[in-house]
């Protein structure tokens, strides 16, 4: 009798990544000291599921059963799951005077939810069973905005130039 050793595959390295909405922002001074350039770049990586790439491992099977030859049986399912992931992501560059807000917008995202709703045992009838189900397609859209104000500051933290805000403050008594 032979004895067959099978050992499934295993992923031997892994990579992690990070969900949700990240930014990545680089802000150089413009030669004149009162606009900024920005180069913009927002992400959004969204986890989607597993896909299985692994296939079943299957063996030899060199006994009969009622006299008729079983010719392989499963050793393994052999399942590897790989996680999917989603990114919506955008690179963009703007000049803005020191104190203005950016408005960053265009990472839409649109999600069809099916629903199946039925009448209990009359939506199970054959032929007549459509007219007590109800089927609905549901249109999700999201849409991600983000602000971004720039400010030029000097190495403690503290702002450059005076905002609107500031410079109307010493005016009014």
């Amino acid at each position: 009798m032979v004895i067959e050793v099978v050992t499934p595959t295993t992923p031997q390295s892994f990579e992690t990544r990070n969900t949700g909405v990240t930014l990545e922002v680089e802000p150089v001074e413009g030669p004149d000291g009162v606009t900024i350039d920005l180069n913009l770049v927002p992400q959004v990586v969204e986890f989607e599921g597993f896909i299985n790439y692994g296939n079943p491992i299957f063996g030899i099977n060199p006994n009969t059963i009622g006299g008729v030859a079983v010719p392989q049986i499963l050793l393994t399912n052999n399942v590897i799951n790989q996680p999917i992931f989603s990114t919506r992501k955008i690179t963009t560059s703007v000049s803005v005077w020191d104190g203005q807000t950016v408005v960053l917008g265009g990472l839409m995202r649109e999600d069809v939810q099916k629903t199946e709703d039925r009448t209990p045992i009359l939506g199970d009838l054959p032929l007549f069973g459509r007219l007590f189900r109800t089927n609905v397609d549901q249109h999700i859209k999201r849409n991600l905005i983000i602000f971004v104000t720039a400010r030029l500051v000097n190495p403690a933290g503290e702002p450059l130039n005076a905002t609107e805000e500031e410079e109307e403050a010493e005016i009014i008594p």
